[in-house]
């Protein structure tokens, strides 16, 4: 056993030998494997054979006990703190270059990397003299801080796709780049996070056609960058891709963009224009904080913004085109500046809710709000100082808290049939109101907090006609001294209404209970609405809505009265629906006909 053992160590050094034995070979000292050479460091007992170098040929192969090795890497250290060394030529057999291989090599100002390289491994080239830097297209890795502390300037960048060190061990990172020229070639399709980082001198960045991603970061603190384009298949921008490039004055973004990351353009103080295209969806954090955009534009596509995305921009117009989309709360709110210059902001035709927050503190003196609005969240229109009008669209329910507080300028309000709730503070301190229109045919409850500082005595509450004693009766509403009825525009709710009406051989057809915009009913003192009918008539010339209503108290009135004084008529014209009420004619969604 003990002759099995021995032999077995012996053959261990014989392999040991025959596949890591260094020899030293024309000045260079090489690890020889079974099939390829590496060179290693220094073996002499003073390490003075590699110290008086200050040039240094790889060949491409070595020769040894009549067998050949191709050179394929350079090993661990093998040159570092040569400080004599100035040049070196690499064979384009060499696929890696080891770690700290060129380690404080300061005077070393010339290296050929060539096509075949794939591995520049940690701070390979850390602390030379390298002006130029051109990285093949073969590269897929680079460890961290490879070529960091080299006075470098100009940077020729080739693969398709390599990785690198994250930020601070970026290959080329410094806090004080040198670099005034980077260019992307033909065929790079990833263009990896950090890589350009605090370059402050680069000016222009052109990206090929072939990039498909950009990296975290790629850019940032570029101060002096001025110009940049996007692949325009680009769908999507990263975090901090260029935050602080304080020189950047616009950039044109691709139709394809669907998302913009957190601080993508964060601190870029001069980028004045950009386009938010339709397709767009997603706005980060902070993405354009401190920019200086004057005009705004979002999309009808973008479903989310987050905190504080525009905030600190000397923005004056907006215009919002979302149909519901999430924002950040109060102080971190898109826009949010307690010192606000926008003076004009515009709402999209398919605007269904209004976010929270939104336009507080804007100067804005007149908004119109469309009729596609069905919510508008709390503090909307918190502090818009100038503003003088405000309509709430008919089809709110529910008037937000705060969301008119503090808007002192404000003289006019008008709140639609269709809202039952109006919410705390949600007048508070408009002090110059001087008309609430308020065409709720039952009174809202309110609390004192909801007008707060309005002045009763002289705003005047304008309630449908027939509806003033509801609000004389209602607490808080009672308290205003001039409260006038007016007679208001037919106002719509959807009922389900069972229709007749006769066919052409006069017989009498009933159709299945339908939902129509139908008018509110008008109020009659002593009775209750209960429901509209139709009347039988010719389906041509139109049909008869009629009022049913219960006697409150069938002892002293019939039980059942019908209005026709006045009755709405729904007609049929040219295989369209109209309603005819009086000399008005309205759509079957309460749209007037002018």
């Amino acid at each position: 056993m003990k002759k099995i053992y021995l032999f077995l160590l012996a053959l261990c050094a014989c392999f040991i030998q025959m596949y890591a034995e260094t020899v030293k070979l024309n000045g260079l000292y090489y690890s020889l494997g079974t099939t390829t050479a590496q060179v290693v460091k220094d073996q002499s007992s003073d390490k003075s054979v590699y110290s008086a170098y200050t040039a240094v040929t790889i060949p491409a192969s070595v020769t040894y006990n009549n067998y050949t090795y191709p050179v394929t890497s350079i090993g661990t250290s093998a040159f570092e703190g040569l400080t004599n060394l100035q040049s070196v030529t690499l064979p384009t057999s060499v696929t890696t270059i080891g770690t700290d291989a060129f380690y404080g090599c300061t005077k070393l100002g010339s290296v050929n990397l060539e096509e075949g390289l794939t591995t520049i491994n940690l701070r390979a080239f850390y602390n030379c003299a390298l002006t130029e830097i051109t990285i093949p297209s073969t590269v897929t890795s680079i460890g961290n801080a490879a070529f960091k502390g080299n006075p470098t300037t100009t940077i020729v960048w080739k693969p398709a796709d390599c990785s690198i060190g994250s930020d601070s061990e970026a290959p080329f990172y410094s806090t004080n780049s040198q670099v005034t020229s980077f260019t992307f070639a033909d065929g790079v399709e990833i263009v990896p996070a950090y890589i350009c980082k605090n370059m402050s001198l680069l000016d222009t960045i052109v990206l090929p056609a072939s990039v498909s991603r950009l990296g975290q970061s790629a850019f940032m603190n570029c101060t002096n960058l001025k110009s940049i384009n996007l692949p325009v298949t680009q769908k999507t921008l990263p975090t901090s891709f260029l935050e602080g490039c304080s020189s950047l004055e616009s950039i044109e973004l691709p139709a394809t963009l669907t998302t913009i990351s957190t601080d993508a353009f964060y601190g870029c103080t001069k980028l004045g224009s950009v386009n938010l295209e339709e397709g767009l969806t997603s706005i980060g954090l902070r993405a354009f904080s401190g920019c200086n955009l004057t005009e705004i534009t979002i999309p009808s596509t973008v479903t989310s913004i987050g905190n504080a995305a525009f905030k600190g921009n000397p923005t004056t117009t907006i215009v919002w085109k979302p149909k519901n989309c999430s924002i950040g709360s109060d102080s971190e709110a898109p826009f949010y500046n307690s010192n606000s210059q926008v003076t004009s902001f515009t709402f999209g035709d398919s605007v269904q809710v209004i976010p929270a927050y939104l336009c507080k503190y804007m100067k804005i003196e007149t908004i119109a709000i469309p009729a596609t609005v069905t919510g508008i969240g709390q503090s909307a229109f918190m502090y818009c100082t100038n503003l003088k009008r405000f309509e709430f669209p008919q089809g709110i329910k529910t008037v937000a808290t705060s969301v008119l507080e503090g808007c002192t300028a404000l003289e006019e309000v008008v709140i639609p049939s269709s809202v039952t709730t109006i919410n705390q503070d949600a007048f508070y301190n408009c002090s110059a109101l001087q008309a609430i229109h308020n065409y709720a045919y039952t009174p809202q409850t309110i609390t004192e907090r909801t007008v707060n500082n309005v002045n009763k005595q002289t705003c005047i509450l304008y309630v449908p006609m027939d509806y003033i004693d509801l609000y004389q009766a209602k607490a808080v509403w009672c308290d205003f001294i001039n409260i006038i009825g007016v007679a208001t525009d037919l106002q719509f709710e959807e009922q389900t209404v069972q229709v007749s009406y006769l066919k052409q051989d006069e017989s009498l057809h009933y159709m299945e209970a339908q939902k129509w915009q139908v008018p509110h009913a008008p109020r009659i003192e002593g009775f209750t609405f209960l429901k509209w009918q139709v009347l039988p008539g010719d389906l041509a010339e139109g049909i008869v809505l009629q009022a049913v209503y219960e006697a409150n108290n069938p002892t002293e009135a019939p039980a059942v009265y019908t209005n026709p004084a006045n009755p709405a008529q729904k007609l049929i014209k040219n295989g369209n629906v109209y309603i005819l009420s009086g000399e008005k004619v309205y759509t079957v969604t309460g749209q007037e006909l002018k």
